[in-house]
């Protein structure tokens, strides 16, 4: 399939044509001065470049100049080549439209109502979306949200402190935006790190003119810096960012500012080019910095003062992160922005590779760099964004189902965590097997946060024979528990019935053996019933509750649906899958696997 991207601006139209069987941009280029004399045509077919001047009033003819120039003698859609489908980047989808969406009437009614809140955008973007179906009527077009990877914030994290009707009436509310951007940065950072993305929290930064911070867990956004519009945040090339509303409220009362003088003065007029005097380029700010001029490096200070801040907010929202992400011209490009932000989150695992770090260039090494030393337990990842792919992933998705696009997002994936045989003990057993007042230390914790795998072992005695060095699961409980497969009961001959972890009574027991002694536990053997552990937000995503019995889908060679799957629900909680060793291998799946939610029972 062959997906035709495009990004219609008041005065561009960019585009890209990519193959998604190999995802190969096929040609990629801008049609600039929309709607005023001198259109000018530039794209690139491969490594070669061709200009050409072009009469664009409007974004129509401009769409017809490129598929025509794209068809022609040598074009990548010449000889009867079909495109499968268009891809329509809109900034603003509002609260209805939170997927990649098949453009329809009602579709565009909406987006025409989110203009309110993307007044320079959406407009530009509905215009482009009309004028490509007027030039491909017969093929199917998507629009692809900025809002859309925003749009499962919790209201805690969306809600302005204002009066509550203003969001219930109006729909004033954080809206977030360079979902595509923060999306691919995430993926990106999976695929590198060798993991599924449902086991990574992530702080992705997309620095560029445009700049904003996204809180990403399990691979959904849980916060970021942009707002109901894209002047909130970070400060960028010509926009505020964050800033008290009472300044402009002053600047109207006192300066006689008008609405649209204020929106001229925050949107344009403002961020680096304002603090510096000189530009809003990131790269002619750093030279000027470098050659003493003291404005612009203190647009650089402000610049890095405000993304510190919120990535170590973001790293508390998210209680410690595996991986910062960096994108974007600045992200990508300014070894002295990764070095000054970095320099500070040492108490966070971030500590740089500075040779690394000076001499990275992600896009001439696979898209994506690690800098931070080898050992630092926070990666810092380089990535070369690339929202126009993701834009294709969404579009390949919405037209042809989730298997479309290579990858494929899971609709809601659930991490599994293969429960080897292990036990739980009382303090009075740790006490008889290992000494008075013995302490269990750590070997490497588990998915449950405070829990963890000890150092110690014991060995579990049936009438039958016995199975050595066992782990321990610790913080102590009140009853002992040992949680085995059902091989392990039959090779220790008990007849371990299946339960919920506690439930105990009328269960059988066995002999514990340690390095100072043995303890006959009369119950406590189980095979634990298969569960969901889940944080209340997980549960709400989720649409159950504790005690509900889910079915939960597992892909690959040995497809499996595990029905009778309980929900666990508790602050203390993550997400995580627990099967025993027998379920596990019988459906081919280890602790890097990944479930997904089937539904309720």
């Amino acid at each position: 399939m062959k997906i035709f991207v495009l990004n219609v601006g008041s005065t561009s139209v960019k585009y890209h044509l990519f193959e998604m069987d190999t995802e190969e941009t096929l040609a990629s280029g801008v049609v600039d001065r929309v709607g005023r004399p001198g259109s000018r045509h530039t794209w690139h077919v491969g490594d070669e470049r061709f200009e050409a001047e072009i009469a664009a009033p409007d974004a129509r003819a401009a769409i017809d100049a490129v598929i025509t120039a794209l068809a022609g003698e040598g074009g990548v859609l010449a000889g009867g080549v079909e495109i499968g489908a268009v891809g329509h980047r809109v900034v603003h989808g509002g609260e209805k439209l939170i997927r990649p969406t098949v453009v329809t009437d009602e579709v565009k009614d909406v987006i025409r109502t989110c203009a309110r809140y993307a007044p320079l955008h959406n407009p530009a973007n509905l215009a482009g979306i009309e004028a490509a179906q007027a030039a491909l009527p017969d093929v199917t077009h998507v629009a692809v949200f900025d809002t859309a990877f925003h749009g499962e914030l919790e209201p805690h994290a969306f809600l302005y402190a204002l009066p509550h009707e203003l969001y219930l009436e109006k729909g004033i509310r954080r809206y977030g935006f360079h979902g595509p951007s923060h999306a691919y940065l995430a993926q990106r950072a999976a695929e590198f790190l060798r993991t599924d993305l449902s086991r990574l929290k992530l702080v992705t930064c997309h620095l560029g003119g445009g700049a904003s911070v996204c809180a990403i867990d399990g691979g959904r956004s849980v916060d970021t810096s942009m707002g109901m519009t894209p002047l909130e945040g970070l400060v960028m090339g010509t926009r505020t960012g964050d800033l008290d509303p009472a300044i402009p409220l002053m600047l109207a009362r006192d300066g006689g500012l008008g609405a649209a003088e204020l929106d001229e003065l925050l949107n344009k007029r403002s961020g680096l080019l304002g603090l510096s005097g000189l530009t809003s380029d990131f790269r002619d700010l750093e030279k000027a910095a470098l050659e003493g001029n003291v404005r612009a490096k203190l647009a650089i200070d402000v610049f890095v003062h405000r993304l510190r801040k919120y990535v170590g907010g973001y790293a508390a929202v998210l209680g410690g992160i595996d991986a910062l992400v960096l994108s974007g011209g600045i992200g990508e490009h300014s070894a002295r922005v990764r070095q000054a932000l970095c320099e500070t989150l040492v108490y966070m695992g971030v500590v740089l590779d500075e040779e690394r770090n000076a001499s990275a260039d992600a896009r001439a090494e696979g898209g994506v760099v690690d800098v931070a030393a080898p050992h630092a337990p926070t990666r810092v990842l380089v990535v070369a964004t690339n929202e126009e792919l993701m834009i294709a992933r969404d579009t390949a998705r919405a037209v042809a189902g989730p298997t479309a696009a290579r990858h494929a997002h899971q609709g809601r994936p659930i991490p599994v965590g293969v429960s080897v045989r292990h036990v739980h003990l009382s303090r009075a057993d740790c006490d008889a097997l290992f000494g008075a007042g013995y302490e269990l230390t750590m070997r490497r914790p588990v998915t449950q946060p405070g829990q963890y795998v000890t150092r110690e072992t014991v060995d579990l005695v049936g009438p039958k024979h016995e199975i050595r060095n066992v782990a321990i699961i610790n913080p102590l409980r009140e009853r002992t528990q040992v949680e085995v497969a059902e091989t392990d009961a039959r090779v220790l001959g008990v007849a371990a019935p299946l339960r919920e972890s506690g439930k105990l009574d009328g269960t059988p027991g066995l002999v514990l053996r340690g390095p100072r002694g043995e303890v006959r536990i009369e119950a406590g053997v189980i095979l634990a019933h298969r569960h969901v552990h889940m944080h209340p937000s997980d549960a709400r995503r989720f649409g159950v509750g504790d005690g509900d019995m889910i079915r939960v889908r597992v892909d690959g060679d040995r497809e499996t649906v595990f029905g009778d799957v309980l929900v666990r629900v508790s602050e203390k909680y993550a997400l995580d899958l627990h099967v025993d060793t027998d379920e596990a291998n019988a459906a081919h799946l280890t602790s890097e696997s990944v479930a997904s939610f089937d539904g309720l029972q």
